[in-house]
């Protein structure tokens, strides 16, 4: 008789010893510079400088401390917020959780697993927070796109994507900040219209050769014959054009090698449009 299938998880068994909580003072903790980033560099001192003026206990997770035999104690995780709370100097308890290592290689490989576990926020993701927390700005954004008939998709596989999703936060976060609510919101009607019913898997390379038209333009642009123009090339066919453009010309960024390559192709739509009205 067949054995009947389990879904039950086969796991191995746990690995080191259960980590102790703690709370330390920040001047008991040390940072070993032998396995740990350096924290002068700009980048890091500007976090830290942030982190330091906006202290937020609710953003505070426990720090990952080293116990060493000599009795020292070592960041492993967390030396930013250690950072900011020297800096600040009113911050007398940090919660930790206390880990034991045989040695400061074994820290060491501590470190590299628990950065290597770490997956980053993407786009997508980090404006859904900013919609969920009630940003003005990520609201603003998801109304103009649910008025263009759009909506944030879920992931980035676009496979399973519906008609009218799109991932390219950022690009649409650049055009509202860089050319304007009116230009932007025009610049997604555009996009929402020109491919009806088909996955809109490069918005991301599209979108911004029509904001940077919406914006040119102003209210004198006809939206109308933009959708037209956009629509008369396929999406991959955009595509292949912005990423020729780039071949052409290395320096040119993707959105500004997206502005010139549908700029071009407007000029000309325009062109022919006239040509047509005057016979």
């Amino acid at each position: 008789m067949a054995r009947p299938a389990t879904n039950r998880l086969k796991c191995n068994p746990p690995l080191g010893r259960m980590p102790v909580l703690q709370y330390l003072r920040p001047s008991e903790i040390d940072i070993d510079p032998a396995y740990q980033r350096s924290i002068d560099a700009p980048a890091s001192q500007t976090l830290i400088r942030k982190i330091a003026q906006h202290w937020n206990w609710d953003l505070c997770q426990p720090l990952v401390v080293a116990a060493r035999p000599t009795g020292a104690l070592m960041v492993i995780d967390g030396q930013h917020r250690l950072a900011a709370a020297k800096l600040r100097g009113d911050i007398d308890q940090l919660p930790c959780t206390i880990v034991h290592y045989e040695s400061a290689a074994d820290e060491a490989a501590s470190f590299v697993h628990l950065n290597q576990q770490r997956r980053p926020l993407t786009k997508v993701e980090l404006f859904k927070a900013a919609v969920a927390s009630a940003d003005p700005e990520a609201r603003a954004i998801v109304k103009a796109m649910e008025a263009a008939g759009l909506s944030i998709a879920p992931h980035t596989n676009y496979t399973a994507w519906k008609p009218g999703m799109v991932s390219n936060i950022g690009g649409i976060e650049r055009a509202w900040r860089q050319h304007g609510v009116a230009a932007t919101s025009a610049a997604l009607k555009v996009l929402g219209s020109a491919y009806p019913g088909e996955v809109l898997r490069y918005a991301g390379s599209i979108f911004p050769g029509i904001a940077s038209i919406c914006a040119e333009d102003g209210e004198d642009c006809d939206l109308v014959l933009l959708r037209e123009m956009v629509a008369v090339n396929s999406q991959v066919e955009w595509r292949n054009a912005i990423m020729a453009a780039r071949s052409a010309d290395p320096n040119l960024s993707f959105s500004r090698a997206s502005a010139q390559v549908l700029a071009d192709h407007w000029d000309e739509f325009l062109g022919e449009v006239l040509s047509e009205d005057a016979a």
